[in-house]
């Protein structure tokens, strides 16, 4: 996969072929070694975004983000997860905007994102603003809690002059947000 991944990075998913991805693993050219572990150039670059661009529940502590007891400071603990994560897929930038272009790059952005949001509606849901809110309006709230950050995290990935205004944005967005979920709805 690493052989993948380097290529992927240097040529993009769709300029490098199964026999480059084969010799660059070491693996004799068009002899079906590749195929004996992926079905497809598509399976590998899921199983690549899986290992090193997306990130997991797990990765960001989500199954302990209760133990704070603070609403305040899970939401800063999250948001930071978030911006180390957008730190470590820099390197990927280009890959991960070409295959959101690509025929599967949608469902295969919802997969990744699926277990993500499944768990920022878990913990959320345990807070007293949403209590008795449906799966949809759990989901809709995770997308206003977090938007703002994302769409901050966004700007500074495009280079965009924020970086000054990331404490106080962190400081002011947390302790909102942690004022709304806080108060029974």
């Amino acid at each position: 996969m690493q052989a993948a991944l380097k290529l992927f990075r240097e040529d993009g998913y769709q300029k490098t072929s199964i026999g480059r991805i084969e010799t660059e693993a070491g693996l004799v050219p068009r002899a079906g070694a590749f195929y004996r572990h992926f079905d497809s150039k598509q399976t590998l670059l899921i199983e690549v975004a899986k290992s090193y661009v997306s990130e997991t529940p797990e990765d960001f502590g989500l199954d302990r983000i209760s133990d704070y007891g603070d609403t305040r400071a899970e939401l800063v603990a999250i948001a930071l997860k978030y911006e180390e994560a957008m730190i470590r897929q820099k390197p990927f930038a280009r890959l991960i905007e070409e295959v959101r272009l690509l025929d599967f790059g949608e469902a295969l952005q919802a997969e990744l994102d699926g277990g993500m949001m499944a768990a920022l509606s878990a913990w959320i849901g345990g807070k007293p603003a949403a209590a008795g809110l449906s799966g949809k309006r759990r989901a809709a709230l995770v997308i206003s809690v977090f938007g703002s950050w994302l769409f901050y995290l966004a700007q500074v990935r495009q280079g965009a002059e924020v970086e000054a205004l990331r404490d106080t944005l962190l400081e002011d967005w947390a302790t909102r947000w942690a004022a709304v979920l806080d108060v029974p709805a």
